[in-house]
């Protein structure tokens, strides 16, 4: 079985990322594995946190709860919580899983910023061995 990876910063920015991962893991039979990375640099995001066991705490709770959703929709998930930069961690993981792609969300952005990605989805395209689907914010509204 293939596998497709799912890289969630766990806000709404990557909505349409899990629509759009959750549909293609169904059309290709593939298992899909959602990776949250905890940026030790930064413990930022959903809720600012000085320890690392603080964050993990916050955040495998809503993981199990975003994997439990998709295997309700007969797709086979599975979640890692990973700790680094959130790039390079997505990377590894998608590596050491043999994944077949990536898909990442990116926030809407507008004017100039439409040009430049977002620094996780933007290095992810520059820097990893497999290919990278960056789904914007907007994509699940049409």
């Amino acid at each position: 079985m293939s596998t497709i990876v799912l890289a969630t910063d766990l806000t709404d920015a990557s909505t349409a990322a899990v629509v759009w991962s959750v549909d293609m893991a169904r059309r290709l039979c593939a298992r899909l594995l959602v990776v949250h990375v905890l940026d030790l640099g930064r413990l930022s995001g959903l809720g600012r946190h000085e320890r690392i066991d603080q964050a993990r705490a916050e955040r495998e709770p809503l993981l199990m709860d975003l994997v439990g959703n998709i295997r309700a929709q007969g797709v086979d998930a599975e979640f890692l919580l990973w700790s680094g930069a959130a790039a390079d961690g997505i990377a590894e993981a998608a590596a050491s899983e043999a994944a077949e792609f990536i898909v990442v969300g990116t926030r809407a952005r507008s004017g100039a910023g439409r040009m430049l990605l977002g620094s996780v989805s933007g290095r992810l395209i520059r820097t990893s061995r497999l290919p990278v689907m960056v789904v914007p914010g907007d994509a699940a509204s049409g």
